[in-house]
C-alpha cells in the first residue's frame, strides 16, 4: 500500500467515493486535508484519514475558526493538522498575520501531539524560526523543492521532506539531489491532488501516486518496492496510526 500524504479531496472534479475506490484500486491510501473551516466540515466521513488547518489561501475572519479547529481534533486522535504554513508571494496576506495564525496551529498541535502538514512558499526560514519558536517536533513540509542547507534544518528540527509530481519532470536536478542526500527514513509521498499532477496529466490523483513512487525509486537507486514499504513505514511513524487498519 501507498501513502499520500496530501490529497484536496474537495477540489477533485471526482466525486468524493469514487476517488477512494480508484484509490484502493491502484493500492493507494491517502490524507485528505481541508484547508478552511468550510472544508473541515465537508471532509468529516468522506475519506480514511484526514488533516485539518488554516491554509494561509484561506485566511478567515471569523473569530472561532481555532476553536472549531481543537474541536475536530479533539473528536479523534487520529487526526492531523493540516495544510498550513506560510506563503510569502505577492498578493497573500501579510506575513505579520500568516505567522501569528500559523504558530497557534503549531502549538495547538505541538499540545495535541499531532503531526502537522506543512506548506512552505518563499519562507523557508521564517517557517524554521516558527518550528523552533514553538517546539513542534513532528512535521512534513509538503512539496519540497528548497535546497540541501533548508533541508537538513528541517532534518534537524524533526521533520520529513514529501516528494510530489514534481519528481516525474525532467530535469530537477536539484530537487533529485536533495531527496538523494536525506536519509530515506525521512521521506513521505503525496500528490497534492488535483494540484501538481505527474508529467503527462493535466490534473493530479491519488492513483498517480505509484508512478511518483516510481520515478523517485529510480533517482534514489531503490526498488519500487523497497520504497513502497519504506514510505508507507514512514507515514506510520510521523501521523502515528496503522494505514492499513481501515482499508
Amino acid at each position: 500500500m501507498w501513502v499520500d500524504i496530501n490529497v484536496h479531496l474537495e477540489l477533485m472534479s471526482t466525486p468524493a467515493d469514487q476517488v477512494l475506490k480508484d484509490a484502493h484500486a491502484a493500492n493507494v491510501t491517502y490524507i485528505a486535508t481541508g484547508t478552511h473551516p468550510e472544508q473541515w466540515r465537508w471532509l468529516e466521513g468522506r475519506a480514511p484519514h484526514v488533516a485539518f488547518g488554516l491554509h494561509p489561501h484561506y485566511l478567515t475572519d471569523q473569530s472561532d475558526w481555532l476553536v472549531t479547529l481543537e474541536d475536530l481534533l479533539h473528536r479523534d486522535k487520529q487526526r492531523a493538522v493540516g495544510e498550513i504554513g506560510l506563503d510569502f508571494r505577492h498578493g497573500m496576506p501579510e506575513s505579520e498575520r500568516q505567522i501569528r495564525v500559523f504558530e497557534n496551529q503549531l502549538s495547538l498541535a505541538h499540545s495535541l501531539n499531532r503531526a502537522v502538514i506543512i506548506h512552505a512558499v518563499k519562507s523557508h526560514h521564517e517557517v524554521i524560526a516558527s518550528l523552533k519558536r514553538v517546539r513542534c517536533e513532528r512535521f512534513v513540509i509538503h512539496a519540497f523543492t528548497g535546497s540541501r542547507d533548508i533541508a537538513q534544518t528541517y532534518l534537524s528540527l524533526g521533520g520529513y521532506l514529501s516528494a510530489g509530481g514534481l519528481i516525474t519532470r525532467e530535469p530537477q536536478p536539484r530537487v533529485v539531489s536533495v531527496f538523494q542526500s536525506i536519509p530515506k527514513e525521512r521521506i513521505l509521498l503525496e500528490t497534492d491532488a488535483p494540484d501538481l499532477p505527474i508529467a503527462g496529466q493535466r490534473s493530479g490523483s491519488p492513483t498517480h501516486l505509484p508512478q511518483i513512487g516510481r520515478a523517485l525509486a529510480e533517482v534514489l537507486g531503490s526498488s519500487e518496492s523497497a520504497l513502497q514499504q519504506l514510505s508507507t513505514q514512514n507515514a506510520q511513524r510521523l501521523f502515528d496510526y496503522d494505514f492499513f487498519q481501515s482499508n
